[in-house]
């Protein structure tokens, strides 16, 4: 199978060792498309490099949300099987490899796998992102493929030509797990692959204020794409589990923070519902 690997940017200079981890991997992408919402052209610099080193690397202007950067890019890109990588994100030799056998293999048609931090947490916050992160994907993705979170996924194109694109309305998040809720709904099977994990530099979560802000507008996200897909209830129950399986002070924030996005997501979905997608 023909394999590209898309990578989302938005002024990130971090992209640059994005791509060098890409051309160091044991089975190469067919083609790696940088999809760029609208940097500034500083930015741009490293891609720009990297393109010229490398005929597989294209650099598509995509402006707009995450959402609508993939939509636009997803029709540039020519691979059978699209694999996503963020732009924070590197990826050891062996990663797609891993990612995309059980693809080939006719086994799953979308994979995901886990993240590892990049570096040594600095603070207490940093710390608790990294053993969320090392709990949150054996006990929840393993077990729930609508978990599966977009930056470290791989998926054939059949999917989306099945389901439709990404949904551009979910301009606050959630449009990954919307649509890893429609494929599962579609018939379409996804797959927990450990070996294919990814380092991820998460060093801007570095206060509880900035997790939090994150936790309110991923929640929000969420709600909305769960009351989109008609699961919130399910959904609901699990985010609960969850808060009192991984024990952690921090995780009591969402005692707070998760009711109050539970308003908010219900409140922009009743709005959205009225847009066309």
């Amino acid at each position: 199978m023909r394999v590209t690997v898309l990578v989302t940017l938005l002024n990130d200079p971090r992209v640059a060792a994005t791509l060098d981890s890409l051309r160091a991997q044991s089975r190469p992408p067919d083609e790696i498309l940088v999809a760029d919402g609208g940097s500034r052209p500083d930015h741009l610099k490293p891609l720009l490099e990297a393109a010229a080193r490398d005929d597989r690397v294209r650099i598509e202007t995509c402006p707009g949300s995450v959402a609508e950067t993939r939509n636009l890019a997803l029709p540039m890109s020519t691979g059978d099987v699209i694999a996503f990588l963020d732009s924070d994100e590197v990826a050891p030799p062996g990663w797609l490899e891993a990612l995309v056998a059980p693809i080939e293999a006719g086994a799953a048609d979308f994979t995901g796998g886990p993240t590892r931090p990049l570096r040594e947490p600095r603070t207490r916050s940093e710390r608790y992102v990294n053993d969320f992160d090392a709990w949150f994907y054996p006990n929840v993705v393993a077990k729930d493929p609508t978990m599966t979170p977009m930056g470290n996924s791989a998926w054939r194109r059949a999917v989306f030509d099945a389901i439709g694109n990404f949904d551009d309305r979910l301009v606050w998040g959630g449009e990954d797990y919307d649509v890893n809720l429609r494929a599962v709904a579609a018939g379409f099977r996804g797959a927990y692959v450990p070996e294919a994990w990814v380092w991820h530099d998460q060093s801007h979560l570095s206060s509880f204020r900035r997790i939090l802000r994150r936790k309110y507008r991923y929640s929000v996200g969420a709600t909305v794409a769960y009351l989109k897909n008609g699961v919130l209830g399910a959904k609901a129950g699990g985010a609960a589990a969850t808060a009192a399986r991984f024990r952690h002070p921090y995780e009591w924030a969402n005692v707070v923070v998760k009711p109050v996005a539970l308003v908010a997501g219900w409140l922009k979905w009743r709005r959205l519902r009225k847009v066309k997608p």
